[in-house]
């Protein structure tokens, strides 16, 4: 009766048959006694315990196991200590509540929805109607099977839509960035721009990233004038939610017949270079940029490994004050000793510091070497001060801000010894925190200067509030000092403005004794340059200035 009603509960076919099978030769035993029928017993024991096993019900594995545990122990007493074999039944009966237990592998009836009707409404993008990236790659090959390959590959990245998500929502985003789409599409009529499917010749490449191809059979710069329109409507301002949204835009193109035909290999050229020169607006691919990155890869797998007391060293250089010929101070310049490029300049590497995480320990670095040279120099009787470059950001933390003063203190340095030279571009978008770190700088006897004045643009009006002890005039605003009448009344306006200041100016790039004569003329404080000296290693410092000296004193 127990086995009638498993039956009723199991839903597994093999199961069922495994309990109906067991039933009988329980009964068996019952009305025959036999012994030889336990070994079919055992087998059925076997059955249910591998059922159990395979699927994983641990339930049913601890009961088929306990059940199995009951039969040895009531059939070994049978042998042994000739009790009645009709008692290897409570094993069967222990078996039964397995049957009872849940049925994982019974079917689950799923209940699949069916599809909408082709009828029904469906919400699609607004980019939706443009090409994508398949039907780009398809009308590229297209174009290469029907004709001869003399073409561009053209990739449009578009910008300034973070600021407009999150001040007017991703809708009117996606809005904004199909009637950018629209504008670039209009501009795409000419037969020379290949058709990709329907009459679409702009595809959407995903995210802020548009692409076409526009072939060179009759025009061989056509692709740079579309460029050109395409980048002067996109300046035009946008109305979007009754605002006025301005959006920018960049440019790389590819020679298809300069490089392999592979449609892939010419979208990550496209996009190589517009991310290797992100502050141009209009870049053209050329086989340099892979071999760069690829030296970039490389570079970075040894900066994991790189052991700055070892690899790197401090080179120097001095600034010369143009009143008295005297040492003003001496600019610290971090060199990297590569074991296959040579001796490298920080300005090859040092983008890719900051990629592998390393900025903020190499900071910490050069500060600490510094400090080093510096209390050597007092020790010797030499008050000189030495100028330490700070490349990114990493200054304007209140972590950095104190671990300099922890050196200062272990270092037993005076106010004044350091001068941190820092990049004109981060002092020109100063928040209100970011002023008071520089604060702290000078309070903690740190003085500032700023460098690369000329290098980036800047509004005017921001240059009176950097105050600061010394600004850098960069090479580029005297190079050409043949057109000195041009460029006199812009530098001089400067140089007189930062003094009202009490801001020290000096001009960088001096090479010749004209360049400096120049230089002075403009009244600058200080000069920089070949002219002076190439930079020498931090090792010979203290016979460098000795020499110097001697060839001062005569």
């Amino acid at each position: 009766m127990a086995m009638i009603a498993t039956l009723f509960a199991v839903k597994n076919t093999s199961i069922k048959f495994s309990y109906l099978c067991t039933a009988a030769v329980g009964l068996a035993i019952l009305s025959s006694g036999a012994a030889w029928l336990a070994i079919l017993l055992a087998f059925g024991f076997c059955f249910h315990l591998w059922q159990a096993f395979e699927r994983n019900n641990w339930s049913m594995i601890i009961t088929s196991s306990m059940a199995g545990l009951l039969f040895v122990v009531l059939f070994s007493a049978h042998l042994l200590l000739e009790v009645p074999l009709f008692w290897v039944v409570l094993a069967i009966l222990l078996l039964a509540i397995v049957g009872f237990l849940n049925d994982e592998s019974a079917e689950i009836e799923v209940v699949i929805e069916p599809e909408p009707e082709g009828d029904a409404f469906i919400e699609e993008s607004p980019l939706s109607v443009f090409a994508d990236r398949k039907q780009l790659r398809q009308g590229y090959y297209a174009w290469c099977d029907n004709k001869q390959i003399s073409a561009a590959l053209i990739v449009i990245r578009l910008e300034g839509f973070e600021q407009v998500n999150q001040h007017i929502g991703r809708d009117f985003g996606d809005i904004l960035l199909a009637q950018s789409a629209n504008r670039i599409k209009e501009l795409l009529s000419s037969d020379e721009i290949v058709t990709l499917t329907g009459q679409e010749k702009l595809a959407h490449l995903g995210g802020l990233n548009f692409a076409f191809i526009c072939s060179f059979a009759n025009q061989k710069h056509l692709h740079e004038l579309v460029i050109d329109q395409i980048l002067g409507a996109t300046l035009k301002p946008f109305n979007v939610a009754n605002c006025t949204v301005e959006v920018k835009a960049r440019a790389s193109y590819v020679d298809c017949n300069e490089q392999d035909n592979n449609f892939d290999n010419l979208i990550s050229y496209a996009y190589l270079a517009l991310d290797s020169h992100p502050d141009r607006k209009v870049v053209p691919y050329h086989q340099q940029m892979m071999i760069e990155l690829r030296e970039q890869q490389a570079r970075l797998k040894e900066l994991a490994n790189i052991d700055f007391s070892s690899e790197l060293e401090l080179y120097f250089q001095p600034i010369i004050c143009n009143e008295n010929g005297q040492i003003e101070f001496l600019e610290l310049l971090l060199r990297w000793q590569h074991p296959k490029q040579g001796i490298l300049s920080a300005n090859r590497f040092i983008d890719d510091i900051r990629i592998a995480g390393l900025g903020y320990p190499l900071a910490k670095f050069v500060i600490e070497r510094a400090a080093e040279l510096a209390m050597a120099l007092r020790i010797e009787g030499i008050s000189i001060p030495l100028s330490i470059n700070v490349f990114g950001p990493e200054m304007l933390n209140e972590e950095f801000i104190e671990f300099v003063d922890v050196v200062l203190s272990e270092h037993h340095l005076e106010a004044g010894d350091l001068i941190v030279e820092c990049p004109l571009h981060i002092f020109a978008g100063l928040d209100d925190k970011g002023r008071g770190m520089i604060a702290r700088l000078n309070n903690i006897g740190l003085k500032v200067c700023v460098d690369g004045l000329g290098d980036n643009p800047v509004l005017l009006s921001k240059l009176p509030s950097l105050a600061v002890e010394y600004i850098k005039v960069s090479p580029s605003l005297t190079a050409d000092f043949s057109n000195q009448n041009n460029i006199r009344s812009l530098v001089s306006g400067m140089v007189e403005m930062h003094s009202q200041q009490k801001t020290k100016v000096i001009f960088e790039g001096v090479e010749t004794l004209e360049q400096l004569k120049f230089v002075k003329s403009l009244k600058g404080y200080a000069a920089q340059g070949y002219y002076f000296g190439h930079p020498l290693s931090s090792i010979g410092l203290m016979s460098w200035l000795k020499e110097w000296r001697l060839v001062q004193q005569r």
